[in-house]
Parts: C-alpha cells; structure tokens; sequence
C-alpha cells in the first residue's frame, strides 16, 4: 500500500473546490488533464494532500485516457458550430493592433497581433455570445417550469457543466453552446431544480423527472459531452 506521506513532495497540481453539497472528498480530471478535487466543507483542507497523494496513480491514468479521448488541435479553429442553435461560422484572421472579433452574417472575422491574442480574443466572444444566448434561455425555462432563481452567470467550467448557489445564483458553462439544444435546455431543468432541493436527493430526482422523464439520456450526454468542445473553447 502506498504511504501518502512518502510523495507527499510529489504531487500532481491540483485545485481544491469547495462545495456545500458534496458528503466526501472526489476526485476530477478535466479533458485538458488539469486535476480538482471536491472538499466538502465540513471536511479539513489537511486532507487534501493525502487525498491525492493516495489516488495518484488513478490520476496519471485518467490523464492519459484523457490525452488519448482529446488530441490536441491547432490552436485556432477554421470554423465554428453551435449544435444548440444550429449556427455555423467560418473563422478569418487578420492583423490587427486590437484583438477583437468581428461577426460578419456567416464569419467572424479576428483581428489580432499573434495567434495568443487571437485565441484570448475568440474566448471572450464566446463568453458574449453565451450570455446573449444562455441566459434568455434560462429566463425562458424558469418562466416556463415556474421555478425562480436569483441571477445567472456565465463560466468557462472545466468538469461542470453548471451548479447552482444556496442563494440562487446559476452559474452555466459557456461550453454549452456545443451542446445539442434539448441537452441545454435539460441542464437548465437540472440547476432550477436545485433552487428547490439543494442535493442529489431521490426528492430531486423525482422533481427533475418531472419535467424531463429521459432525463438519464441526457445525463449520458452531459458525461461523455466535453469530447464534443473544441480544446481552445476549454482552455482559459
């Protein structure tokens, strides 16, 4: 067996997230191999390290399968697809002392100095475009499901998908847009249910039914849907 304090010196980086709901430590890989481990808040951060220390060789081999399910791409995409809208762009880059991008009827036009500010300046498009998009489309929901929720935000997640505060606020993975619509709309069913019951609870599973009986297809999509995002819309 091995002994945590023995490469405790040794450890993958990793980042520690918080959370009210969770009732153990977990471990996540995101497809990029960046590690994040859950603590739930009754739980000391002295145990984090151990934690780790005494899951490393599962950690080396999810990055791998990782590495293996995402190969890496060139940095700047060609073109771009939203499944949730069904709307596609071709992608042209030009010099530019400004990054920005520019969306011209079917193209987007980024202007930048190198290929790093071109890919800094797409993300931030994808933000703006995600909250145009997502957050009426979460309104949407609410107003049709009757379930209310305080304020929405957009994030560029990398292991989730959304969540949703004890106080109401949403917060939804601009990576969505990727995503067939009917998922979309089901993740917004899923976090707004939590603005009733805050677990995983089979209560909250019989609310989520509800309003989306298929709503294990969907779950299906949700695991296996970061390998549909493309590696630049991941990174930050």
């Amino acid at each position: 067996m091995i002994n945590p304090e023995e490469i405790i010196d040794d450890l993958p980086t990793y980042q520690v997230r918080i959370s009210h709901r969770a009732k153990r430590m977990q471990l996540k890989v995101s497809p990029l191999g960046e590690v994040e481990v859950v603590l739930p808040k009754r739980i000391s951060k002295k145990h984090v390290a151990p934690f780790v220390a005494q899951h490393q060789a599962w950690i080396k081999q999810t990055q791998k399968q990782m590495a293996a399910l995402y190969p890496p791409e060139e940095l700047l995409p060609g073109t771009l697809r939203f499944e949730s809208t069904n709307q596609q762009w071709q992608l042209q880059y030009l010099e530019g002392k400004r990054a920005r991008v520019a969306e011209i009827q079917n193209a987007l036009k980024v202007y930048s100095q190198d290929d790093e500010a071109a890919r800094k300046a797409l993300q931030q498009w994808l933000n703006r475009r995600a909250s145009e998009v997502l957050i009426p489309w979460l309104h949407d929901v609410s107003d049709e499901l009757g379930l209310t929720f305080k304020r929405a935000v957009i994030r560029a997640q990398r292991t989730r998908w959304g969540s949703c505060s004890s106080s109401g606020t949403i917060s939804i993975n601009r990576a969505l847009l990727f995503m067939p619509a009917e998922t979309v709309r089901y993740l917004f069913v899923h976090e707004l249910c939590h603005t009733r019951e805050m677990n995983h609870s089979p209560r909250y599973w019989a609310l989520v039914e509800r309003y989306t009986p298929d709503y294990q297809r969907h779950e299906q999509v949700l695991n296996k849907g970061m390998r549909l995002i493309p590696r630049w819309a991941l990174a930050v």
